[in-house]
């Protein structure tokens, strides 16, 4: 082949699959200190043992010789919302599919041209002096989100050419994972397994990252400025405050549908517009877990679904591409290319 062999992409292969150095070691015949050398980029990949460690992987020799960086998420450009508890081994994997996710839809959006509604407005947090109630209202009134509750997040995303995409992550400790690197859109991949209203916090989290800190270098408080945020884009001050009381679990269950946000979100809300003092929020909390609604609560409402994939793909195989000419396009295994973008859960 002309191309040169990509170590980065021996590292992706490698990491979705789930295998160690050692383990692909073992099962190719390429020494363990050889594969490491080739991942440090020490040494160049040589044709002869891409071959073996591609069949060990199951993926074309052909996807070795692609270009494309991995950007991982001490780079900053990648953003997620996860519990503590989450193993690095599962994290990692999870990166793996949204750095895949993010070099396939490059190249499926090379002959497409997206129509974006509007654009991801950006604000700095430090020259509004915190406030992110009025980042939040501005984006609204970017986008032309009329007060009350936003109907349908999911296509708002898409509508700003957001390619949002769902996943098994076999693990309900982490709900989404997105990379945003320029030119191309935010890729944003989300856990099939989270409830709808959590997965609309979770995506509106998510975009708090994308206004206010694209290509800024991590700092402790992001989480809690991209929480704000979502709180306050979901549930706008002067729209919310008028419905909040009483502030009853019996109350906020009825609200809960409404406003598409969980009974939990809604009690944060009522205490951070002060409707309630912390002994009051402590108190429903209480009432929460006794009724076993931390981790289930009553009227699960249903998630929303992306379609801009969906119509990207559909765009090829109008065109006369099967399943299997684009899963060659991607340098990737048939099975994989359906498994991934093609399943009931996508």
């Amino acid at each position: 082949m002309n191309a040169q062999p990509n170590s980065e992409r021996l590292i992706l292969a490698r990491n979705i699959r789930g295998m160690t150095q050692t383990r692909l070691a073992e099962i190719s015949g390429v020494d363990q200190g050889t594969i490491s050398k080739y991942e440090g980029q020490v040494m160049p990949m040589l044709d002869h043992d891409i071959e073996k460690l591609a069949q060990s992987l199951s993926f074309p020799t052909e996807f070795f010789y692609r270009p494309g960086e991995l950007h991982g998420a001490e780079s900053g450009e990648i953003f997620h919302r996860k519990y503590q508890s989450l193993s690095a081994e599962k994290l990692r994997l999870i990166h793996s599919h949204l750095v895949m996710l993010r070099l396939n839809v490059e190249t499926l959006l090379a002959p497409i041209v997206i129509d974006r509604a509007y654009e991801i407005p950006r604000y700095n947090v430090r020259e509004f002096d915190g406030d992110i109630e009025t980042i939040a209202s501005l984006v609204r009134s970017f986008w032309e989100i009329p007060s009350g509750p936003v109907i349908n997040l999911i296509e708002r995303l898409e509508a700003a050419s957001c390619i949002i995409h769902v996943l098994d992550f076999a693990t309900d400790q982490i709900d989404e994972t997105v990379q945003w690197i320029d030119p191309l859109p935010p890729i944003i991949l989300v856990n099939s397994r989270a409830p709808g209203d959590r997965l609309r916090f979770t995506l509106s989290h998510m975009l708090g990252h994308l206004v206010l800190h694209h290509d800024e270098i991590p700092y402790p408080e992001m989480e809690q400025e991209a929480d704000a945020f979502a709180a306050a884009f979901l549930m706008p001050a002067d729209d919310i405050r008028p419905e909040l009381q009483p502030v009853t679990i019996d109350h906020l269950m009825q609200l809960k549908p409404r406003w598409g946000v969980s009974i939990q979100a809604l009690i944060h809300r009522a205490r951070d517009l002060g409707e309630i003092d912390e002994r009051r929020y402590r108190s429903l909390f209480q009432m929460l877990s006794r009724a076993g609604y931390r981790k289930n609560e009553p009227f699960r409402l249903a998630p929303e679904r992306p379609q801009l994939l969906k119509k990207i793909i559909g765009a090829h195989l109008s065109k006369g591409n099967d399943t299997e000419k684009l899963a060659r396009l991607l340098a990737i295994s048939e099975d994989d290319f359906k498994n991934w973008y093609l399943s009931k859960a996508a």
